[in-house]
Order: C-alpha cells, then structure tokens, then sequence
C-alpha cells in the first residue's frame, strides 16, 4: 500500500503543470537543448527514429520531418499514457524554440520512465483509454515488417491456437496469429467460422461475426498480454460497440486491442476492460470497449456459476409468482 501511494504521489508531481514558466538564463537553456539534443532515449531532436513521434499541440515538427506517425497531445498526462502504451515505440520531440520557454517541462519530461508511465496507464478509465487510442494511427510501416496480412496480396498468418480464445475447434477461430508492439496486440481478422452461419450473402462483413471476433480479441489479450493463465477464465459484463465504416470481404481486416487486465498480487479475481479497434486500409471501422471478471482457474469460475445459477433460479421462482398473481 506504501508503494502504491509512492507511485501514485510521482505520477501526480509529474502530470500537475504550472500555468507558465519561468525563462531560465539563456546559457543554461542552451545546455537543455544541446543534453535533448544528445539523449537516445524517450526524447529527441531529430524526429523519425521511432514508430511514433510525440509533439506537443503549442509545438511544432521542423519542416521536412521523417517521422512516420505523428501524434499531438496537450498534457503531460498523455504524453505518459501514450509512453505506457507504446514504450520504445515512441519518441518525444521537443523544438528548440520551444525548449527556451519550456524548461520546467522538459525537466518533467526528463523524469518520465517506463514503468511509471504503465502504473498511470494501469490506472485510467476506459473511456479516457478509448479517446486517445482513437488518435493512435496503425503503424503501417511496423505492421509491413511483421507476419500479419496488411496489403490486399498479402496471405493472412496461421491460425490463432484456439485455447487462447476458449474454442476446442480452430475452424470457429476468427483469429490470426498476434502480433505485439508495446502493450498493443494485433491480429488479422478471418471472415468464417463453422458456428456463425448467415441465411443470405452479404456484401460486406456481417456486425455479427465483428462482434464474436473483438470478443476472441479481448478473450486472446488478456491471456496473451495479461498473463491470464491458460487455466483462468472470463465473464463478460458489458460490451459497447461503435460502428463507423463498412468492411469489405476481400482486403485484410486487422484487429487492434488492449488490455487493463494484469494478474493480481493477490489470488483473487479481477475485473478489468479490454478495448478492441477494427481496421480496413488502415481506417478505423469500428471499436469496443468488453468489461469483464477474470477468473483465474476453471474452479473459481465454477463457484462463480453456481452463485449467479443459484440467484437466476430465485429469480425464476419469482417470476412464476407473478405469472400465477397475474393470471
């Protein structure tokens, strides 16, 4: 619990901003930039090393810039959860012009480390999480080195081992093989599965099969990425889609998710979210947000059953009292 509070007092001291700054002397502002200029780290000062370059919206990329994913963001705030997310997948760049009159935040900047950043991210809420994924565009140029499907000539990656999603029978997998950067999983989505049959064809991919596939996806991260063990197991609480776009049959589908979940020090069972994003040429075509209990054994999942088998029975009971009161 000490811990905790130490953790949670450093990511307060380091998201809390001053409304202005003080200007430094000029010599000493120099030697900020020239140390920025030096780091190979989490900042730098020549944008396009990474995946992911961060900027800060009263900022600016110097023109002619290389960076390949450019996120802006307002806060300190988000400058840590994005770091939690991504880790050595992103950079953070700050202009010269901009180091003069930022000087306190490039101190703060300087204090970020990556663990610190997770235990903030481990923290957030769904919705604020959603938000910000939703200004996270797919790193093409990652995803090309990787195994998954991303060009419409591409051969979709084998299929996912179905214990991950609780199937006994790969042929209801509606998932490839992941893919991992940072604390984001990705997946190709397939578009047939035996135990999901349609009565009439259609000329796009049916919200149906969507929906089972996010849930294979949080199903998969949790495990994957939350450590689950193999042995644990989940019940869904909530599930709130959003659809934006149609997705066609014949190009590659990939799935993006996250999870909040991580094991507990303590053997108990955990609720926890799972945020899943659906692309098509790169453009986000729907997203989910599955809230959740994670079990961790097959036993404590049964107890949970037969309570909530025991209350649905009460309320069956009741429900024939007001059924024979009515009649």
């Amino acid at each position: 619990m000490m811990f905790t509070q130490s953790v949670s007092s450093q990511i307060q001291n380091l998201i809390r901003e001053p409304l202005y700054f003080d200007v430094a002397e000029r010599e000493q502002l120099e030697r900020n930039v020239q140390r920025s200029r030096e780091s190979k780290g989490f900042l730098c000062a020549v944008p396009g090393e990474t995946n992911y370059t961060l900027v800060f919206d009263d900022d600016a990329l110097p023109d002619g810039h290389q960076a390949r994913n450019v996120i802006t963001v307002n806060s300190m705030k988000e400058v840590m959860l994005y770091y939690g997310l991504l880790g050595g997948a992103c950079e953070m760049y700050l202009s010269p012009e901009y180091l003069f009159t930022s000087d306190e935040r490039l101190q703060k900047l300087e204090e970020i480390h990556e663990p610190l950043a997770r235990d903030l991210l481990d923290e957030t809420d769904a919705e604020n999480l959603s938000s910000l994924l939703r200004k996270l565009p797919l790193d093409l140029s990652g995803l090309l080195e990787s195994p998954l499907a991303v060009k419409d000539e591409d051969v979709v990656p084998s299929v996912i081992d179905p214990y991950f999603i609780h199937k006994s029978n790969p042929e209801n997998a509606l998932l490839s093989e992941p893919h991992f950067e940072g604390r984001l999983s990705y997946y190709n989505m397939l578009r047939y599965s035996m135990e999901i049959r349609f009565d009439h064809e259609s000329d796009h991919v049916q919200g149906m099969l969507l929906l089972e596939a996010m849930r294979q996806a949080a199903l998969a991260t949790t495990h994957l990425m939350g450590n689950l063990p193999k042995t644990g197991a989940m019940t869904l609480m909530s599930y709130c889609t959003n659809f934006y776009n149609y997705i066609e049959h014949d190009a590659p589908v990939i799935i993006r998710a996250y999870t909040s979940y991580t094991v507990p020090e303590s053997q108990k069972d955990k609720e926890g979210y799972v945020i899943c994003q659906v692309f098509q040429w790169g453009k986000l075509c729907a997203d989910s947000t599955l809230g959740a209990v994670a079990f961790l054994d097959k036993d404590r999942y049964g107890r949970h059953r037969s309570i909530s088998k025991k209350l649905s029975e009460r309320n069956r009971r009741r429900f024939a009292s007001k059924i024979q009161a009515a009649a």
